[in-house]
């Protein structure tokens, strides 16, 4: 048996929906058995769907600072166990980038998730997954 197996691993809520999604609210969180790759699916609208992955597990250096409105609208405090994705985009040429500007944060106790626009001017919507970029290396 060869086919891979998707395992489902819960029901997500966006209140606000996904941006360019926003009258979708209903998705399930998929992963690809034996893959870094999830995949986050409408359950309003079966042709929507978004690959995502955990960006700390190809960027380690990544880190951000979570804005006030947004853990008040997913309803976190110190203690809420949270799931960060990043959205992945597969172009031509099996080139995949990764937008680490709009990760999307996960609040595993209620199941509540958005996707935060951030602030911070050092991440790029469109940071390639696979290409080490040789650019300053020490």
């Amino acid at each position: 048996m060869n086919a891979s197996q998707q395992v489902e691993l819960g029901k997500l809520f966006f209140e606000d929906g996904i941006p360019g999604f926003s009258h979708l609210q209903f998705f399930q969180l998929l992963q690809e058995e034996e893959s870094p790759f999830f995949l986050i699916q409408s359950i309003e609208e079966n042709d929507v769907g978004f690959w995502v992955l955990n960006p700390f597990s190809f960027f380690p250096d990544y880190q951000f600072t979570l804005p006030e409105t947004s853990k008040t609208a997913l309803r976190l405090d110190e203690e809420t166990p949270v799931a960060v994705f990043s959205i992945v985009t597969i172009r031509g040429n099996d080139q995949a980038t990764v937008n680490l500007k709009a990760p999307i944060v996960i609040n595993l106790a209620n199941r509540m998730g958005r996707q935060i626009i951030l602030q911070e001017d050092s991440y790029p919507i469109r940071q390639p997954l696979f290409a080490q970029q040789a650019a300053g290396t020490e």
